[in-house]
């Protein structure tokens, strides 16, 4: 059994060191409710998911992931390592801390100390409305070599001398996926100062688009079409924002058992250019290159030979195509 109810799951590090400035008003509001908790703090990548792991086999009521959307990609992926269903598993929470934090942005997630350690209390005392269920994306990717541990390539990224040997990864994620453009922008946004703030993405896709090239793509939708088509990004997206504010999918709903796909159909260098900007607001979707479709799955390779077509997970870059996406409905419970 775990020593304390709460488990409390950060990156010391991340966010300019955004873990010492915002958990200790969170911790003093617990204290003061006689709530225990038990730190636990990474110093690798990946070790978030071993301690989430850990909290669920130990039977901790609630797991606390204290960061960006970073930590809390690993947490989840830790939380559902052992294929428990969300009735099996700690509650999971959120303290906003990362220079991302786009989830919390998404579900309007209150940053109040006092705000947030009430909702932990509650969830903690058994309160059936404090943790509500949402749904997590899983997608199978070929691993690659030229992203395992690094950065990924500048683009244009040729094919490269990478045989496939058969090898799948899998990967959950909360939030959101994209394939094609994002991921070298979710790079290059890791790679910027955070006192961009508000202009990250913005900064980075701009950068991007100079070099960039559009993708032809072989999709086969859970609903059984299948399509050719030359696109510049699709993103799955289950909570409305990624990069950093950017408004991708303002109907997106993370309990509805769909992901919101937004594809963008290859255009003009200018054109990706004032996406760049029209994303912010969400604008972006009344233009004719951008169609929404909801779907429960989707899979994706690279319909022409020219590639490889890289993938992000939560801004994490991950690897390859070919890709399968799968919605995982009500997988873990929120405390929202």
């Amino acid at each position: 059994m775990a020593e304390a109810p709460i488990v409390v799951i950060a990156h010391p590090g991340a966010g300019r060191g955004a873990f010492a400035r915002v958990w200790p008003a969170v911790a003093r509001e617990l204290e003061a409710r006689s709530i225990a908790f038990d730190v636990r703090l990474t110093t690798r990548a990946m070790e978030a998911a071993d301690f989430a792991r850990q909290a669920a086999a130990e039977g901790a009521s609630l797991v606390l992931s204290v960061g960006g959307d970073g930590t809390l990609h690993e947490v989840v992926n830790g939380l559902l390592a052992d294929d428990r269903t969300a009735r099996d598993l700690p509650a999971l929470g959120l303290v906003p801390a990362g220079r991302g934090s786009d989830y919390a942005r998404g579900l309007d997630l209150p940053r109040h100390p006092a705000s947030l350690a009430a909702r932990f209390a509650a969830a903690v005392a058994g309160d059936p409305e404090a943790a509500h269920p949402v749904d997590v994306g899983e997608v199978t990717y070929r691993p690659s070599h030229l992203v395992a541990g690094r950065p990924a390539p500048e683009p244009p990224v040729e094919l490269a001398a990478e045989p496939d040997n058969g090898e799948r990864a899998v990967r959950r994620f909360i939030n959101g996926a994209g394939v094609g453009f994002s991921p070298f922008v979710a790079q290059r946004t890791a790679r910027f100062p955070a006192r961009l703030g508000a202009y990250l993405y913005t900064a980075a896709a701009l950068l991007t688009i100079v070099d960039w090239g559009e993708r032809r793509v072989a999709l086969r939708w859970a609903e059984g079409t299948e399509e050719d088509r030359a696109v510049e990004s699709i993103e799955l997206a289950l909570g409305g924002y990624e990069g950093g504010g950017m408004h991708v999918a303002p109907g997106a709903d993370p309990s509805d058992g769909l992901f919101d796909a937004v594809l963008v159909d290859a255009t003009s260098r200018y054109e990706l250019f004032t996406f760049a900007w029209r994303i912010r607001s969400g604008d972006h979707l009344r233009s004719p290159r951008v169609e929404l479709r909801r779907t429960a799955g989707l899979e994706v390779a690279a319909a022409d030979g020219r590639g490889p077509i890289y993938l992000q997970a939560d801004g994490e870059l991950l690897g390859r195509d070919p890709f399968a996406f799968r919605m995982l409905p009500a997988a873990v419970r929120f405390v929202w």
